[in-house]
């Protein structure tokens, strides 16, 4: 079972933490696992309510106040991270690194 999934947002275009973001965690048939907002540090340290099981998942950041309120325009008003959590762990990280033009994510410890 999965017990948690996180997720760190980072500016890439000003080197801080994105506070303030809303995400959601969905599971592949639109089933909501959790919700919360970034903290100061651009973190959630548990976006999941309960333990699930492997399967595909989806993190939904809406990132377009945030963006906009910080770099006057935004390109990608939600980030969606669509990933495929084999079972393995029990704790996911998610990182995304989010600019006003630009996004990436990866596997993190």
């Amino acid at each position: 079972m999965i017990e948690r999934l996180s997720t760190h947002v980072l500016d890439i275009a000003t080197g801080r933490p994105a506070a303030g973001i809303p995400a959601v965690l969905r599971t592949d048939d639109g089933a909501v696992l959790g919700a919360g907002t970034t903290d100061d540090d651009g973190r959630i340290g548990a976006l999941n309510d309960e333990a699930f099981g492997p399967g595909d998942v989806t993190l939904t950041l809406d990132v377009e106040e945030y963006v906009t309120r910080t770099h006057g325009t935004v390109f990608h008003p939600r980030i969606t991270v669509h990933v495929r959590l084999d079972g393995v762990r029990t704790h996911y990280h998610l990182p995304v690194l989010a600019g006003p033009f630009s996004h990436t994510t990866y596997l993190g410890s």
